[in-house]
């Protein structure tokens, strides 16, 4: 799949859920050449910061694939100072996704909202607040906060956090306590396109669970989650006391 340029991807971003009227004067615009000032508006916009908190909490936050059917969701527990880098590595190991597409964080659930840059971002010249150094409580505080999260921007997965409880301890590492489904392989076409595959096992495509549990720093209480497996993980050898695998 050919990977959309810049101006597309902002025009995808300009046009999701803009009303008929304002999608044919985007249309207009990009006829007239005149959609080069509406594009750096998209870009200037950049999300509001927290500062970080003196002592750090933990959050239960539940994290849901947008639109997905059967619902897929896990349960997370994560301590308020994990980077938006590393929340990717977790997201990564409990969706079973491989980290082989472009993803990005941001501020609401329209397309057009505040996001932070990525190292590639950067790379390719876009300017914006990176992502590298910016911790989760600086973006959700209290319950029912939100944070969006884009993956593949082809099939266009949107798994979005939300808080379900502030915890006086934060966790020592992540800890993933339930759930649903098992993630969607990658690259079926999005959620319009899923079928089954809620219900299938999403394993890398190396077939190696560990490094997905290596990277995400994960306790072993999830590490049946992104396998698929109907067994406890201890088939696998790994002598933990885990969580079964997520029902379908």
């Amino acid at each position: 799949m050919a990977k959309p340029t810049d101006a597309e991807r902002l025009a995808k971003q300009l046009l999701a859920g803009a009303t008929p009227e304002e999608g044919r004067a985007l249309l207009d615009s990009l006829l007239s050449g005149r959609v080069s000032s509406i594009f750096e508006k998209l870009r200037s916009a950049e999300p509001t910061l927290r500062s970080a908190p003196a002592e750090v909490h933990g959050y239960r936050v539940r994290l849901d694939l947008h639109g997905a059917k059967p619902p897929v969701w896990r349960r997370l527990e994560l301590p308020g100072d994990l980077t938006l880098p590393r929340l990717n590595d977790v997201i990564q190991a409990v969706m079973g996704w491989t980290d082989s597409h472009l993803h990005r964080f941001r501020t609401g659930s329209d397309h057009r909202s505040p996001y932070f840059v990525t190292t590639f971002d950067l790379d390719e010249g876009e300017d914006g607040v990176p992502e590298d150094d910016v911790r989760l409580d600086q973006l959700i505080a209290r319950e029912g906060d939100e944070l969006w999260y884009e993956y593949d921007y082809g099939d266009g997965w949107d798994p979005v956090h939300r808080v379900e409880e502030i915890l006086a301890d934060a966790p020592a590492r992540v800890r993933s306590t339930g759930g649903r489904s098992s993630g969607p392989p990658e690259g079926p076409g999005g959620t319009g396109e899923t079928g089954d595959s809620g219900r299938r096992g999403a394993r890398g495509q190396d077939g190696d669970d560990s490094a997905h549990d290596r990277r995400a720093g994960m306790t072993h209480a999830g590490c049946a989650v992104w396998s698929g497996h109907r067994t406890c993980c201890r088939a696998r050898n790994c002598g933990c006391q885990c969580a079964p695998a997520f029902p379908p």
